[in-house]
């Protein structure tokens, strides 16, 4: 064993310390401040369980677990079967243009939930191309509406994970099925099936997380039927009820919370069943029948998508959809349609992801180092982990109102002692909005950094270690230009979630720091509905352009690591 550096030591676990000091000040005391709102008043005195009394005795808030449980299960259970079939196609059938395919199915990623929404309202609303054209009305503001968006907003979500499961069988087992004379239906549900389940477990878990506390296309589409996250809302913002808020944010969480829990359980069930060395990748065989039958699939999928982005498209550059459809740049002068002009608002989306990627990159490389190649307070890392992982269990909403409760406090009192908020100061600025999406995306991010560390020899701690090198200067000059591709991944991921992130940052923003995606939200509530879907193609084609540019620098990069470890020519000495 090395001898260990004393010096290093006391700075790793000085780190340690103030990663334990980050996670207390914004995200553990934050998240105390809310769940102990909900026993007091709006006065702050104890009142015990008088809230969840006062909740469960009014049927109009609770019917909105039900609906919230009801959308969640239609819009899961829809797009697991859609994304599943989709990325069959993908992972297992010899189909033309695979990588056109996939894109376009990716394109709802990149825009907020609510343009999903919107462009529903566009085609099959009052006003709506279907309606007045085919004089079909379906219903569309309700429960119906939102489980359509919901879909478009998880399906890509859920075929990137299924597709990962898909491409990771054994091709010996359907060779020893065929051996077997095992028959292509046989074989679906006895190989096949197996093969994904854990897969399939976690796009629904991940599905049913992410509708159950999506707050965009319920607040648009929505109409009368009230869900969780809509209710949270109205209790904040409309009623200034910040107790019942909270009842209605902590009622939000605990199916988030099982949901997570169930899929880390189905995660590591899945990865105890690891490909043998001896595995065989997955060969596709022709099968001209089934591939016609895919690739036909997957063009009507993606034709959907196409089909609501250009309905967005149709009402953003139309003088009137549907009514006059002559081409018009009028809804793109955004500061007539704004108080605060918005251009202003692009400006500051673009200050709020840039801010967003670069200090959640730091903080975010910093913990997953400090978690998986230091060794001292063993213990205290451990915590470090649960707490990087906390923040996937917790909906946007709900961090977003344990912000506004901890940074609006001016003091706090305690047993008749009042004692400054040392935080104050962050509340109504850019800052507060940026450590908000941090906590927000950081467990996604976290396991992305931590993947690419574990790849990490770890001879470069041990020879750091012999050698008396700084921590720091291990980090700097050996840890981060090995995993710049992870570093420039999590960065894009924090860039264009930022972006587009309306939840966990709606109860933050003045009216002078207002982002786009928030800017869209009030257009539609002004019923503005081409000026919304104009600044939506805008943030779009933001959206699009970052992550070409963050795909090419990887590139570049893979490019000059590649020719860097090309051997040189060994010179015979003596």
């Amino acid at each position: 064993m090395p001898k260990a550096n004393p010096r290093g030591n006391t700075a790793q676990k000085l780190l340690i310390w103030g990663a334990v000091l980050w996670f207390a000040l914004f995200l553990l005391v934050p998240l105390f401040t809310l769940f102990s709102k909900v026993f007091q008043d709006k006065g702050g005195a104890f009142i015990g369980l008088e809230n969840f009394r006062s909740y469960f005795a009014t049927p109009s808030l609770v019917l909105s677990i039900g609906h919230s449980f009801e959308v969640s299960i239609w819009s899961m259970g829809i797009a697991v079967v859609l994304a599943f079939l989709f990325a069959y196609g993908l992972a297992r059938c010899k189909i033309p243009c695979k990588n056109v395919l996939k894109n376009i199915a990716l394109l709802p990623l990149f825009v907020p939930t609510m343009v999903h929404a919107m462009g529903l309202i566009s085609i099959f609303g009052r006003a709506g191309i279907v309606t007045r054209e085919l004089g079909l009305d379906i219903g569309i503001y309700g429960k119906t509406g939102i489980i359509m968006a919901e879909i478009f907003y998880v399906f890509p979500q859920a075929f990137l994970i299924l597709t990962i499961a898909l491409e990771s069988a054994d091709f010996r087992l359907y060779e020893a099925a065929a051996v077997m004379g095992s028959g292509p239906i046989r074989t679906f549900f006895r190989v096949t099936l197996p093969g994904a389940k854990y897969g399939l477990m976690n796009a629904a878990f991940v599905c049913f997380t992410l509708c159950f506390t999506d707050f965009g296309a319920p607040q648009v589409i929505g109409g009368n039927y009230a869900v969780l996250s809509t209710d949270v809302y109205k209790q904040v913002v409309g009623q200034q009820n910040m107790p019942m808020g909270s009842v209605v944010g902590v009622i939000l969480t605990l199916p988030a919370i099982a949901a997570f829990f169930a899929n880390r359980f189905s995660h590591r069930k899945g990865a105890a069943e690891e490909i043998s060395s001896k595995a065989i990748a997955f060969r596709i065989q022709k099968q001209p029948l089934r591939d016609m039958i895919y690739t036909c699939f997957m063009g009507l999928s993606d034709l959907l998508i196409l089909f609501l982005f250009a309905a967005v498209f149709a009402t953003a550059f139309s003088y009137k959809w549907p009514q006059n459809m002559a081409f018009s740049l009028r809804h793109f002068d955004f500061d007539a349609k704004l108080i605060n002009g918005g251009s202003s608002s692009f400006m500051y989306s673009l200050l709020l992801c840039t801010g967003t990627a670069l200090l959640g990159t730091i903080i975010v490389f910093i913990t997953a180092y400090l978690t998986e190649k230091t060794r001292p307070l063993a213990p205290v890392r451990s915590s470090l982990r649960f707490c990087s992982m906390l923040p996937m269990a917790l909906p946007g909403l709900v961090i977003g109102l344990s912000y506004i409760m901890f940074f609006n406090k001016t003091d706090f009192s305690f047993f008749g002692l009042s004692i400054p908020n040392p935080l104050h100061g962050l509340y109504r600025t850019v800052l507060i909005m940026i450590l908000s999406n941090i906590v927000h995306m950081f467990a996604v991010t976290y396991v992305t950094a931590t993947t690419s560390l574990k790849k990490l020899d770890k001879a470069y701690e041990d020879a750091a270690e012999s050698m008396a090198v700084p921590p720091w200067k291990l980090f700097l000059r050996v840890t981060v230009p090995l995993s710049l591709t992870a570093v420039i991944e999590v960065a894009t991921y924090f860039f264009v979630n930022a972006m587009i992130t309306v939840s966990a940052i709606v109860f933050l923003y003045t009216p002078d720091n207002k982002p786009a995606a928030l800017a869209i939200l009030n257009m539609d509530d002004n019923a503005d509905y081409a000026a919304a879907s104009a600044m939506s193609i805008c943030l779009l084609g933001m959206n699009l352009a970052a992550r070409l540019g963050f795909d090419a620098l990887k590139k570049r990069l893979a490019i000059k690591h590649e020719s860097s470890n090309k051997a040189a020519p060994v010179k015979q000495v003596g």
